[in-house]
């Protein structure tokens, strides 16, 4: 595991974990009792890699939060790691040692309820992707041990660290209409810049798209928490610094950005996920897949029938191959932020899908949607014909194909 010079010991340990944690009821008093606890934690390099801290969190008797700190004594070849917590608010003295192959053996001093004690530090299996940290006392001075505390890790997906973007009860599907020959620019610029805007902000920009069938239009979705995150967070970005600074330069590739429709999840079940950003490192082809939208324009006072009765073609589209991102529906509130227009011509039903590639998304996929809308018109329950719409994830496009 070691370098030569050790100081990159720790490189196995930076990024996003589960915890499994086993905890000695009491300790230094022949306790046999363990309780067992579940906990996240999120490492990160400082000081160019010769230092790291990580973040750990659990609920375990009420919860609380726990910080190491490592920095690597280059002259000595040492590590010092060091800990506090939420419950104490005081930094631990540290312990110290380094790597010996894929074990890490640390010792410091300490006091216990007023005694003087060692602590010990280990980590083994760094090599595994399932680390193991282990923390033991000695109350005599390092002849006889007490192990006290037990933490199996496992790195957490991609899908897992987005875990906490959620609750986006309001979603915005916004079509904008690109001057010809430069929907490739206007796609470019726009990820390049407003994504993790949005995000940081509050809001979330779920994906963008070029659509197939239609090669000046630019489709995106983006969700806001509630109608009141909408009209906070477009305020901060649309008079904000950033905006400023490119709106000349976007307003001017573009021929129309009214077509927007208010939408919501019909459900939980049926919400938009937020899946992980592309990792240009990672993937450097950026998205894949396609995604395909299915729009229904509802006659008035049927939204709730067309959503019932739609139901049933839906489901075999997800039998058929179809991965289902979403089913929303207009949402009846007043324009809040009346700078962004929306469409007032509701009430529509949209139906998202994910494909791995055009092969899985045509027959029996096509069929399948041809049937529900020949069907769904025949119900009386549509002003036109359903509008399909192929979309194609533009390069960091978070909505797309993962397998």
């Amino acid at each position: 595991m070691s370098t030569n010079s050790g100081a990159r010991d720790f490189d196995f340990w930076m990024g996003r974990w589960r915890v499994h944690n086993r905890r000695l009821r009491e300790r230094l008093k022949g306790c046999t009792e363990w309780d067992e606890f579940d906990a996240t934690s999120v490492a990160r390099p400082l000081l160019g890699g010769i230092g790291n801290e990580d973040e750990f969190r659990a609920d375990f008797q009420g919860g609380f939060i726990g910080m190491s700190f490592r920095l690597f004594d280059v002259a000595a070849h040492r590590w010092a790691i060091h800990w506090a917590d939420s419950r104490r608010g005081v930094l631990e003295p540290p312990v110290y040692g380094s790597f010996t192959g894929n074990v890490g053996h640390f010792e410091g001093d300490d006091v216990f309820e007023g005694r003087p004690i060692r602590v010990r530090f280990l980590w083994s299996r760094v090599d595994t992707g399932n680390p193991r940290w282990e923390q033991a006392f000695s109350a005599d001075g390092g002849r006889t041990w007490e192990t006290n505390w037990v933490m199996d890790m496992t790195r957490m997906s991609t899908v897992e660290r987005v875990a906490h973007l959620k609750n986006y009860s309001v979603i915005e599907l916004r079509r904008y209409t690109i001057k010809p020959g430069e929907r490739d620019r206007f796609a470019r610029y726009f990820e390049s810049y407003f994504p993790e805007a949005f995000e940081q902000l509050g809001a979330m920009v779920f994906g963008q798209f070029l659509e197939r069938e239609r090669p000046t239009m630019f489709t995106w979705l983006r969700g806001f928490h509630d109608m009141d995150a909408r009209a906070l967070v477009n305020s901060a970005f649309y008079y904000g610094a950033l905006w400023k600074e490119h709106r000349m330069t976007m307003n001017d590739l573009m021929v129309d950005s009214d077509d927007v429709l208010l939408l919501q999840p019909i459900d939980d079940s049926a919400a938009l996920p937020v899946l992980p950003a592309v990792d240009p490192l990672e993937d450097p082809s950026g998205s894949r897949g396609v995604v395909v939208a299915q729009i229904f324009a509802v006659r008035p006072g049927e939204l709730e029938a067309m959503t019932q009765r739609a139901a049933p073609h839906f489901a075999r589209y997800r039998a058929a191959g179809a991965r289902q991102a979403a089913v929303l529906a207009s949402l009846a509130a007043k324009n809040n932020f009346p700078q962004l227009p929306v469409r007032e011509d509701g009430p529509f039903l949209v139906w998202l899908g994910l494909f791995r590639d055009d092969a899985s998304c045509a027959s029996p996929f096509r069929a399948l949607m041809e049937e529900a809308s020949q069907t769904l018109i025949a119900s009386g329950l549509l002003r036109r014909k359903p509008e399909v719409v192929v979309l194609d994830p533009t390069a960091r496009s978070r909505l797309r194909w993962l397998d």
